[in-house]
């Protein structure tokens, strides 16, 4: 299984389990107040167990942990996710996090951050380090992949933190319960 598909069926279910949880329950609920329902089913709902059914009222969006999915490996892609990220951090989005938001650089985006390449890419850069200064990311690259394209972490900003391969620490990420943006 592919990263891509690992990271999607995550998603999913992380996604459908409370709403399954939630359908469950009120095909219960409706069963029992339309009175086609079993007797226990009525008799739980009498009790309490079975919840009514209601309208909810909107919520504010509980904090989690986050990591951005880089896909493209582009500036343009990388721009957005920062730009995006920052959104979250001041609270204009419809996530929310106390923690920094995760970004794994495991392609030809890690280029951008070169020394060498400073010049061309310095707002990108800037941003990056600002938003990493401010604790509203923590950007990772992958050594694996530095290695392969005769990168040394030297190359590179100190804010940049190296793990050995990406794709394991999207993983990792992923089983820690950080969900995707």
């Amino acid at each position: 299984m592919t990263i891509k598909h690992f990271v999607i069926r995550s998603s999913l279910t992380r996604l459908l389990a409370p709403v399954l949880s939630v359908s469950l329950s009120l095909s219960a609920a409706v069963a029992a107040e339309s009175g086609t329902g079993t007797e226990m089913q009525k008799k739980e709902m009498m009790k309490g167990k079975v919840p009514m059914l209601q309208t909810a009222a909107p919520q504010k969006a509980t904090p989690q942990k986050l990591q951005a999915l880089v896909q493209l490996h582009t500036a343009d892609e990388l721009r957005s996710l920062l730009a995006r990220a920052e959104q979250i951090a001041n609270g204009k989005a419809e996530y929310s996090t106390a923690d920094p938001i995760a970004l794994v650089l495991h392609g030809s985006e890690i280029e951008i951050f070169k020394r060498s390449n400073y010049r061309d890419n310095k707002e990108l850069v800037d941003l990056a380090a600002r938003l990493d200064a401010f604790n509203v990311v923590d950007l990772k690259v992958c050594t694996r992949w530095m290695g392969e394209h005769n990168l040394d972490e030297g190359d590179l900003p100190p804010f940049l933190e190296a793990v050995p391969f990406g794709g394991d620490e999207v993983i990792r990420l992923d089983s820690e319960g950080y969900a995707y943006f």
